[in-house]
């Protein structure tokens, strides 16, 4: 049953209501009067997919990539990231941490949560916090309920567009995005969508593939770019300079062999200046 607290910080995707209602037909679903969808709840994740006749270009190639590799996820991501990317995965593990400290008595959401590596690791009965973790797959998706079921941690997972949250304005404490920049389609697009959830001076972190730190990466990360696999590959420079010129401020970035992690914060005074416009 979906809890009225996450009920409360959810909109349509699509026209933005903020009053979703709970179905009353035989299978499990939102609904938006407004606009007239519905978003079924299978197996308790909510598919706040928008409906549209013309997808993003690349929105199902990208979902069919991370389906293919979800089986396998678990077992290769360490080993690329000691092996390839040269970067101690134990990185992540430290930036959760402090997304989740950030993000203590409030809402923390993950996006992309992929399997659901490494939340799981640092979750605890300590931490007094709503966790929502958004994925475009559902292999990923369904991977990752696996492993907070194994562990006993309540998280409410969400399969939506990275570019059309379904979240109200403002109701993020932190947000959590690893390996989601360099694999989003329209980059600015969505993390202008990351800043219109987060609250006034809420707090971003993740981690990003960038060219030119290691030479083997840069080799594999050139033959993912050909194949379309990853089209929008770039250095950590670059990408910082795209989050300064999103809503964000004091933007900090370090590389770790090929992997960029960064955090900012949600720029307060443009938020404000928005809110006192509308």
């Amino acid at each position: 049953m979906l809890s009225k607290s996450i009920l409360e910080l959810l909109a349509c995707p699509t026209c933005n209501n903020p009053q979703l209602q709970v179905g009353s037909a035989r299978r499990p679903a939102l609904v938006c009067e407004q606009c007239d969808q519905a978003f079924p709840i299978v197996d308790g994740i909510i598919d706040m997919t928008p409906s549209e006749r013309n997808p993003a270009p690349g929105s199902y190639r990208t979902e069919t990539l991370f389906n293919l590799i979800a089986g396998i996820y678990d077992l290769v991501a360490p080993l690329m990231s000691m092996g390839v990317w040269r970067c101690d995965p134990l990185r992540y593990v430290d930036m959760s941490n402090q997304a989740l400290g950030r993000g203590n008595k409030g809402v923390v959401v993950a996006a992309p949560i992929g399997t659901g590596m490494p939340l799981d690791r640092v979750l605890a009965p300590y931490h007094d916090l709503t966790l929502i973790g958004v994925d475009q797959s559902w292999k990923m998706l369904r991977k990752a309920k696996s492993r907070f079921a194994a562990s006993g941690e309540k998280v409410q997972l969400i399969r939506a567009d990275f570019q059309q949250l379904p979240f109200r304005d403002g109701v993020v404490d932190s947000l959590i995005s690893f390996h989601g920049l360099h694999t989003f389609a329209d980059r600015t697009k969505t993390l202008r969508e990351f800043g219109r959830c987060l609250r006034a001076d809420g707090f971003m972190t993740g981690a990003a593939l960038v060219r030119g730190q290691e030479g083997v990466a840069d080799t594999l990360l050139d033959r993912y770019e050909r194949y379309g696999v990853y089209p929008l590959l770039r250095t950590a420079e670059f990408l910082t300079r795209e989050l300064r010129e999103g809503p964000f401020q004091e933007v900090r970035f370090s590389t770790y062999g090929a992997v960029m992690f960064y955090s900012a914060l949600r720029n307060g005074l443009e938020q404000a200046h928005i809110e006192d416009a509308s």
